[in-house]
């Protein structure tokens, strides 16, 4: 055992730094004590903050006898110079560094040379730079007009849409429409589960978008800044989503909402939208399947018995929809399903999920394990226009949508405590769907009383 896991690591002897490489032994050790107790998570909190594979990657590897690969490295270790440092003192000869600047200045055309001394003279006496102080505008008062906003956050937006494209390639099957028409095409997503379908599990799939007609100049003002609806946001680099979303977005989370961002609509976007809420950029997403993937197939018959009970097959299903190797867009059957895949994404992360959309929201905790943290960290996605995810940072004691069927179906007892934990928010939540004088109205006896 002792000899394998010195070999796991001779892939990144000499091309990683010995920091990572002491690192990675403490994981291995600390391995043995995690994985091997209850079958519990390790946390991969070795990946989320350092970059470096962590003791669910590792036991993987001792399981198939593969060693680590230099591309599970992140960067950062990578970076080294293992030249050695040499302190150079040399005497400068000035004399014949100024006649070879003579004779490059002499072989220039008089108005070069006229430039290059005026470079020069700059350098000894700045007083006399050409340079000029930039205009200031003078008249800075008011904010901009909405018009002015507009073509800026178009700019911004199609820009943004051109870096991922590039960052993709060329041969990448995403969607690159303009800022203007993103939102006619349909949406390559995910699945989230109906009104009716609580408590079987079955689920909606996604639409055409509809776009929202077009107003005039006094309502695009209003559209585009509404601090009453969201208070938190500031910036104008939300006002692109608070216009195409407000509507798509639940009334009681929106003064909670202290950030909203958009992801590429390329049928990976709830992964992305994943990656966002964990700290990374959206092109993370291979990693976050990869991740669920691990968390799959180590707890398989954990999962199996959790996603086969309303529907055989499922779990086969659900497994091969995370699975995708390539950087192009993917077709339906690998969209993100709800709540199944919300259920992984909790408990691999071991964080609280909302999944937020105007018809249904609801709470994911994770499944087998206990809060760890006093304040765990939460992740908001919210499923927009009938197929496209989004993520969302809410901020404060915001209200909780009530738990998922499925996790109160399936949770351990020791997972019964993040409910425990966020009972008033959760609570809260159900008050304001419900508010007291309909509840009272339901308690009242009906007056169309058939008696024997």
């Amino acid at each position: 055992m002792n000899h394998h896991r010195h070999r796991m690591l001779d892939n990144l002897r000499g091309k990683v730094s010995h920091e990572a490489l002491d690192l990675l032994e403490k994981e291995l050790l600390r391995k043995m004590d995690v994985l091997r107790k209850l079958n519990a998570s390790c946390g991969c909190h070795m990946w989320l903050s350092k970059g470096l594979p962590c003791a669910c990657r590792l036991e993987n590897y001792t399981r198939t006898g593969r060693i680590i690969q230099l591309d599970e490295i992140d960067v950062f270790w990578r970076k080294l110079d293992l030249l050695p440092c040499k302190l150079v003192d040399e005497e400068v000869d000035i004399v014949a560094e100024l006649n070879n600047v003579r004779q490059h200045l002499e072989a220039q055309s008089p108005v070069q040379q006229k430039s290059i001394l005026s470079k020069i003279k700059a350098v000894f006496t700045p007083k006399s730079s050409t340079k000029k102080p930039p205009i200031v505008q003078q008249n800075t008062r008011g904010r901009p007009t909405s018009k002015k906003v507009q073509e800026r956050l178009d700019e911004a937006a199609r820009l943004d849409q051109a870096a991922r494209y590039s960052s993709c390639g060329e041969d990448s099957n995403v969607i690159t429409a303009s800022p203007k028409h993103r939102y006619d095409l349909p949406r390559h997503s995910s699945y989230v589960p109906s009104e009716g379908s609580r408590g079987t599990g079955s689920f909606v799939k996604s639409e055409k978008p509809k776009m929202q007609p077009n107003s005039s100049t006094s309502s695009k003002k209003k559209e585009t800044r509404d601090d009453k609806v969201f208070p938190l946001i500031k910036g104008d680099e939300h006002l692109l989503c608070i216009k195409r979303f407000k509507n798509q977005i639940p009334s009681e989370f929106r003064s909670y909402i202290s950030r909203i961002q958009d992801v590429t609509p390329d049928g990976h976007c709830g992964y992305r939208s994943v990656a966002v809420g964990l700290g990374f950029t959206e092109h993370a997403w291979p990693n976050i399947r990869r991740d669920l993937l691990l968390e799959i197939d180590h707890n398989k018959p954990r999962w199996k018995h959790v996603f086969e009970t309303y529907n055989e097959g499922d779990f086969k299903r659900i497994r091969k929809s995370i699975e995708w190797h390539s950087v192009k867009g993917c077709d339906q059957s690998h969209w993100m399903e709800m709540p199944q895949v919300g259920l992984l994404i909790a408990q691999r992360y071991n964080i609280v999920l909302h999944v937020l959309s105007i018809e249904w929201s609801s709470t994911i905790f994770p499944l087998t394990d206990a809060p760890l943290d006093p304040r765990p960290q939460a992740i908001t996605l919210i499923h927009v226009h009938g197929g496209h995810f989004i993520h969302a940072k809410l901020e404060g004691d915001y209200p909780m949508p009530l738990v998922n069927p499925m996790w109160s179906a399936h949770r351990s007892i020791a997972a019964k405590r993040w409910e425990e934990m966020y009972t008033p928010r959760l609570e809260h939540y159900y008050e304001l769907m419900h508010p007291k004088s309909d509840r009272d109205k339901d308690r009242e006896p009906s007056l169309n009383v058939i008696e024997d």
